[in-house]
């Protein structure tokens, strides 16, 4: 398998949509009162939790598996690496996701949303600034190394 013929661009993209999603939910957070419209705060992370699935399911059909089989052996290790930690983020998404259905769980307990809803948004920022920097860089140095080296 050819290194090059894995590209990060459509993961990076998914990346910056999701990003602008999260820093609309963080300025509603900062609001003086983050659940005063708790319905565009819900559908917000809804549309979240909505590309962040399409995302999910990219990497763990396409991405992952060829990343496993790849012949480079840093890559193989950090794509294995990352997709043993992103079974228990996505367990505790979808934990956040039952509990948090609508506006009217979120106005049952709203500082509570506001609380795990920071929690959620805080790991999912972390995980995506790692898989930019820890495996999309990799994935893009072992692209260009096989270009170099097809030479």
């Amino acid at each position: 398998m050819s290194s090059a013929a894995i590209s990060t661009t459509l993961y990076r993209t998914h990346h910056t949509t999701v990003g602008q999603l999260v820093g609309r939910i963080e300025a509603m957070l900062a609001a003086p009162s983050p659940t005063a419209n708790a319905a565009a705060l819900a559908t917000t992370v809804r549309d979240l939790f909505g590309i962040f699935t399409v995302h999910l399911s990219l990497e763990d059909s396409a991405l992952y598996p060829r990343l496993l089989a790849h012949p480079t052996p840093a890559l193989r290790a950090t794509a294995a690496r990352f997709q043993a930690e992103m079974g228990n983020l996505r367990a505790r998404f979808d934990r956040y996701r039952a509990q948090w259905p609508g506006p009217l769980a979120v106005s049952k307990d709203p500082d509570a949303f506001v609380r795990e809803t920071r929690e959620v948004v805080a790991a999912l920022k972390q995980r995506i600034a790692r898989e930019d920097l820890e495996l999309y860089d990799v994935i893009d140095r072992a692209a260009l190394a096989g270009k170099t080296s097809d030479r």
